[in-house]
């Protein structure tokens, strides 16, 4: 957030006043007018005398330092300024261009002096911009489904709902599963199968963007965490178009899944090495909890539960999840369940009072809830998202 100097912070530099009081009107006899429009500077004024100043045009900010080897404060020109004598000064135009008044009472000239390296403005502007959505939807494939591939000049976001696609992109292939997405890029040739013995939904959107830097969404396999599934969740919502302004949020959650992305790209997570005989032990046992969490994930199920089923303590269970999936075993039994249950949903077979039993919660507001906190929408609203 910029400080504007009248903020208490300013003091140090200097003081803001209203207008040039009678005392001081002398000063106005020594004023320049100054147009600025650059967005760094390499050098820094020196104020050999108090310096009045005041914008009259566009949007300024000021540089200010006590010493050069110091960090440099910014603050946004409110009101009328004076600058100390003895600070180091200049000025940068937030807008295109901007237009000083500079008043001194004895017309000095204020020494120049080099950065160490120049101070750039950086201008708050999105990095990636959705300029349009093509087309979206929903499909259910069944088994041996098979698309032999095509190119386009658009991008192209497909997230898995539930089984897993095979994709092949300029002939390196990708299984994507239950919450796992992938973005074709332009001019990207891709096919698409599914296994013989499942079948996969998935959500599809072909749209076209403006981004800084495009490789860092292309071939890779997403994870996608709740923030990436509560949007994608909002958009399902809003391609429902009700609201003259639905097309608006769609445009606003498919960039917030964008960004959710790129930001995930840039995290780092830090891994304890371990012996490769130690990896496999821990991913044999880490597979044999996962396949008896999703056989039992109809049934009330705790960690306490999972300590005893495969004689591990409860920090032993912790950080097996923590290393390996980066989420608590308590979480991810929540998120399997929370997934089931929108699945159940969707299949319209049920109420939701049903399907929170089903799924093992105790009560259907207790259900709602985390529901909600998951996925940004309560059980009843994602039910009438999906009626037709």
């Amino acid at each position: 957030m910029y400080l504007k100097t009248t903020s208490i912070n300013f003091l140090k530099y200097g003081t803001t006043l209203s207008e040039i009081t009678p005392r001081k009107k002398h000063i106005r006899n020594n004023t320049i007018s100054k147009d600025i429009s650059s967005k760094s500077v390499s050098k820094m004024y020196l104020a050999k005398e108090d310096v009045y100043f005041r914008v009259n045009d566009g949007i300024v900010l000021l540089l200010c330092t006590n010493s050069l080897n110091e960090t440099i404060d910014s603050f946004v020109v409110h009101k009328i300024v004076c600058i100390k004598k003895g600070v180091y000064y200049n000025f940068i135009s937030i807008t295109d261009t901007s237009n000083l008044e500079l008043s001194t009472l004895n017309s000095t000239l204020d020494e120049e002096h080099d950065l160490f390296e120049p101070y750039t403005y950086r201008p708050i502007v999105s990095k990636l911009k959705v300029k349009e959505i093509y087309s979206y939807y929903y499909v259910i494939r069944s088994t041996d489904y098979n698309f032999p591939g095509e190119t386009h000049d658009h991008w192209e976001l497909t997230m898995i709902n539930d089984g897993t696609l095979h994709t092949v992109i300029e002939d390196k292939e990708y299984a994507l599963k239950n919450n796992e997405l992938i973005l074709y890029a332009p001019g990207q040739f891709h096919t698409q199968y599914t296994s013989a013995d499942e079948t996969t939904s998935y959500i599809t959107v072909i749209f076209d963007m403006d981004i800084d830097n495009p490789d860092s969404l292309k071939d890779r396999i997403f994870k996608s965490g709740s923030a990436v599934r509560s949007h994608v969740d909002d958009f399902l919502k809003n391609t429902l178009r009700e609201d003259e302004y639905d097309d608006d949020l769609m445009v606003a959650n498919l960039q917030m899944i964008l960004i959710e992305l790129l930001r995930s790209n840039r995290s780092k997570t830090t891994n304890i090495a371990i012996t490769p005989v130690q990896q496999k032990f821990d991913s044999e046992i880490l597979d044999g909890i996962l396949n008896y969490i999703q056989e039992n994930i109809y049934n009330p199920l705790t960690v306490e539960d999972l300590c005893r089923k495969f004689s591990l303590s409860r920090s032993s269970l912790q950080l097996l999840f923590k290393n390996s999936l980066n989420v608590p075993p308590k979480q991810y039994i929540s998120n399997l369940k929370l997934t089931k249950s929108k699945e159940l949903i969707k299949q319209n077979n049920y109420t939701i009072s049903e399907i929170a039993v089903m799924c093992g919660f105790s009560t259907i507001h207790y259900f709602s809830r985390k529901f909600k906190e998951e996925f940004g929408i309560t059980p009843s609203d994602y039910a009438k998202s999906y009626m037709r």
